[in-house]
C-alpha cells in the first residue's frame, strides 16, 4: 500500500511539473535568434512566402494558443509533426531514444562500479593515504568536463591504440554489435564525473556509519569486517546512495547531449543539437517532454526505494 501511495502521489505530481517544464522550453525556445520560416524558405524569400509558411506551422497564432494545442495533442501521445522534414516527431524520437538509453544505462553502470568500491575503501581507510588519494581523485574528476573526457578517450583509445571506434558509427537497427562497441568510450566520458561524485557521497555516508554504535556493536561480537562493512554499514548508506543514483541519471540525460555531439551518435542528443540549429520547435519539445518524462519515472523510482531501503519513512 505504501508504494501504491507513493506511485499515486508521483503521478500526481508528475503532471504539473512535465507542463512546468515544456512551459518553460516552449517559451524559452523562442528566444533563440531565427526563424523557421527563413530557415525552411531560405533568406530570400519574400515576405508573402514567409507568412504562408508560418501559418502552415501554426506560429502565427499567439504562443498561448501554440502552447496549448501542443500540450492538448502531446497528451494524447501526438508530438507534432517536424518543421523541416514533416516527419513525426514520435518516430524520430523512438529510433534515437533507445541508443540515449542504453548510453545512460551504460554510464550509470561505470558510475556505480568505480564510485561505491572506492567510497567504501576511502572511508575504511579514512584520513590515510589511499583515503586523500581517491578523494583528490575524485574531486578531479568532479572538475573534468565531459567533453574533454571523451576527446582525449578518443585520442587515446581509438586513434592511439585503435581498441575502440571513432567518431560516428552505425546505428542500432544497422550493426547493433559495433553501435554498442561505440558506446564504450561514451560511457566512459560521462561515467567517470558521476563515479566520482559517488565516491564522495558514499565515502561521507559511510564514515558516519563505520563509527556509529551498532558497528562498535558488531566488531565486540567478532563479526568479520567485510560483513560488518559490506552489509551492515553499507545497507544503512544506502538512502544517501540512493538518492545520487537519482541525480546522476538526470545529469546523465543532461550530459549525453554534449557527448553525443563529441561522438558523433545519433541518438536524442544530437537531435536535440540539430532542432536547436533549424530552429525546428516541435522535435525539441518532443525531446525534452521524453527527457522530463525519464527523469521523473527516475524520482518515483527513487522514492520507492526509500520506502523499501528503510521502513521507517511513511
Amino acid at each position: 500500500m505504501r508504494v501504491l501511495r507513493v506511485v499515486g502521489t508521483s503521478l500526481l505530481t508528475a503532471v504539473p511539473t512535465l507542463i512546468l517544464a515544456t512551459f518553460i522550453v516552449f517559451f524559452m525556445q523562442r528566444l533563440i535568434p531565427g526563424d523557421p520560416a527563413v530557415a525552411l524558405a531560405g533568406e530570400y524569400a519574400t515576405p508573402e512566402r514567409l507568412a504562408e509558411i508560418r501559418a502552415d506551422l501554426g506560429l502565427d497564432q499567439p504562443m498561448l494558443v501554440q502552447y496549448w494545442d501542443w500540450i492538448r495533442n502531446a497528451f494524447t501521445g501526438n508530438l507534432g509533426a517536424s518543421f523541416l522534414s514533416g516527419q513525426p516527431v514520435t518516430e524520430q524520437i523512438l529510433s534515437r531514444l533507445p541508443l540515449t538509453l542504453l548510453l545512460t544505462l551504460f554510464a550509470l553502470i561505470v558510475a556505480v562500479v568505480i564510485g561505491l568500491p572506492t567510497g567504501v575503501w576511502a572511508a575504511q581507510n579514512a584520513e590515510s593515504r589511499l583515503d586523500r588519494f581517491l578523494t583528490t581523485s575524485a574531486t578531479l574528476g568532479l572538475a573534468m568536463p565531459n567533453f574533454w573526457l571523451g576527446m582525449m578517450l578518443i585520442i587515446v583509445f581509438s586513434m592511439g591504440l585503435g581498441l575502440f571506434p571513432g567518431p560516428g558509427g552505425p546505428s542500432l537497427q544497422d550493426d547493433p554489435a559495433e553501435a554498442l562497441r561505440g558506446l564504450v568510450l561514451p560511457a566512459m566520458a560521462l561515467g567517470l564525473v558521476g563515479g566520482a561524485e559517488i565516491c564522495r557521497q558514499v565515502r561521507s555516508a559511510m564514515i558516519e556509519n563505520l563509527g556509529a554504535d551498532y558497528v562498535r556493536t558488531h566488531r565486540a561480537k567478532a563479526l568479520p569486517e567485510s560483513r560488518i562493512v559490506w552489509l551492515h554499514a553499507l545497507k544503512n548508506s544506502s538512502l544517501p546512495f540512493a538518492t545520487i543514483i537519482g541525480l546522476q541519471v538526470s545529469r546523465l540525460i543532461g550530459s549525453a547531449v554534449v557527448v553525443e555531439a563529441v561522438f558523433g551518435l545519433p541518438g536524442l542528443g544530437s537531435l536535440v543539437v540539430d532542432a536547436t540549429n533549424q530552429r525546428d520547435y516541435a522535435v525539441i519539445q518532443g525531446v525534452v517532454l521524453v527527457a522530463a518524462v525519464v527523469v521523473l519515472f527516475t524520482n518515483t523510482l527513487v522514492d520507492i526505494s526509500y520506502r523499501l531501503l528503510d521502513p521507517r519513512i511513511s
